[in-house]
């Protein structure tokens, strides 16, 4: 099983999610419980399943290796649902995005019933910033190898990474989800990452103490 799981992580680094659906709500509120499938009888076995959330914005409850997992909504956002599942034919990859809705969000939408639409918003005076990505995590791949999930992962951004190291080195990938070698004698300082789209860049940056590795 731990070797399965390492595949699973490995898989969910170096490709982009497709080739399944996950059914289930698109758009829930905070503090809801919902259910996401995939189809029974793909995966070559019932716990041949693993279930990421991307994001801060709910958390799995109960087992996330069958072909279901339930999630709770603990914030409001965008957040992403990753699903790897192994395959008589391999690996197979598909992600779902959830909109969690606040108190008030939630209200304005029920509000806005087809005999009462909300009015149009006025014209953006210059084009917005299309990149929904505004946080990303740390995940513990292997003893050595932590791996970065963005809270959004899109095809039509650039993704820049730069990983600062305490002994002056530095490594940079391309990777939407990249991994990155650590010790505790070679501890990581710095994170940035810089996302390029077809309007805009942002860039984002974390700092790490150095005993925040010995007990990752």
């Amino acid at each position: 099983m731990k070797n399965l799981l390492a595949f699973f992580a490995f898989v969910f680094s170096i490709s982009a999610f497709a080739q399944c659906t996950i059914t289930g709500k698109s758009t829930i509120k905070v503090l809801d419980e919902e259910t996401y499938s995939v189809q029974s009888g793909l995966a070559q076995c019932k716990e041949c399943h693993l279930w990421i959330s991307v994001g801060e914005n709910t958390q799995i409850l109960g087992d996330n290796k069958l072909n279901s997992v339930k999630i709770k909504a603990i914030s409001g956002g965008r957040q992403v649902l990753s699903l790897a599942l192994l395959t008589p034919q391999g690996f197979v990859q598909c992600s779902k995005n959830i909109d969690i809705l606040d108190s008030s969000e939630a209200g304005i939408l029920k509000n806005n019933t087809p005999e009462s639409p909300a009015p149009l918003a006025a014209p953006a005076q210059s084009p917005k910033c299309d990149i929904e990505v505004n946080n990303y995590k740390e995940v513990k791949y292997s003893e050595n190898i932590v791996t970065f999930f963005p809270n959004v992962t899109n095809a039509d951004y650039r993704y820049e990474w730069t990983a600062n190291y305490a002994n002056g080195d530095a490594m940079q990938s391309s990777e939407k989800v990249p991994q990155f070698p650590f010790t505790k004698e070679k501890s990581i300082t710095t994170v940035k990452l810089k996302i390029t789209s077809q309007k805009c860049v942002r860039e984002f940056s974390k700092t790490y103490d150095a005993s925040y590795w010995k007990w990752f």
